[in-house]
């Protein structure tokens, strides 16, 4: 064996780039380094926190907790509030419906007797008399007798007179639930074979008095009308009383 074959085998063979491990702090080491993902550090903790910095956090917490009661008590103060005004309104509401059915009940009352009144046929004046019966009260009927009944109801016989009456308007005043005042604007015709009366604007005061859910008049007074005017059938001509 020569000297260099011995020198060959007693030394090692020398290492391949791909069999050598990176030395620390070599460029590839430090690009896996920077490819490594980050690691959050823990979050701080509130014993962690500088005694000045806790006072703060704690500081915010109250202040978020206390923001967080205001906000709940605002909500809850406006739906209290909210279903105090839809109460309110549908209280208000179903009062005046009320009122307004009481009104109506009291107005057709009193347009039904005015009309019933002011309106007859010397053929039948017992129907007349008969419809105000049902429709008066107390000693009305005693002052429509006297009135209507006897001498002046001969009258409307022989002038064979029929009477339309038309309710204009019904003006309301001291409504409640057991009594009640009227005036009502009747405009009337009177009719017989020899002329025509026409009245305009005759006004009734009526009191009405409630009696068993039923509207009914116990007092009339009569308180004049705007316009009379008469024609005479057989010429045509106009006159005034």
């Amino acid at each position: 064996m020569t000297t260099e074959q011995s020198l060959a085998e007693d030394t090692p063979p020398a290492s391949t780039p791909d069999d050598t491990p990176d030395a620390p702090g070599t460029p590839a080491s430090r690009k896996e380094a920077a490819d490594a993902p980050d690691v959050p550090e823990p979050a701080k903790k509130a014993a962690d926190v500088p005694d000045g910095g806790k006072e703060a956090w704690f500081g915010r917490r109250r202040l978020l907790g206390a923001l967080a009661g205001l906000l709940v008590a605002a909500l809850a103060a406006t739906a209290a509030l909210q279903w105090l005004s839809a109460s309110q309104s549908r209280d208000a509401l179903a009062r005046l419906e009320s009122e307004r059915a009481l009104r109506l009940e009291v107005s057709g009352a009193a347009s039904s007797f005015g009309k019933a009144l002011l309106s007859y046929d010397y053929k039948d004046l017992q129907t007349t008399r008969a419809t105000l019966t049902a429709q008066a009260t107390g000693d009305f009927l005693a002052t429509y007798d006297d009135a209507f009944g006897g001498p002046m109801a001969e009258v409307i016989v022989k002038l064979k007179a029929v009477s339309q009456a038309n309710i204009r308007e019904v003006y309301l005043s001291d409504v409640d639930e057991a009594t009640a005042h009227a005036i009502v604007v009747v405009d009337q015709q009177v009719t017989t074979p020899e002329a025509i009366r026409s009245v305009k604007d005759s006004h009734l005061k009526i009191s009405l008095v409630k009696e068993k859910g039923v509207w009914k008049v116990n007092d009339v007074t009569v308180l004049g009308a705007a316009k009379e005017d008469q024609y005479k059938l057989d010429s045509g001509t106009k006159t005034k009383d």
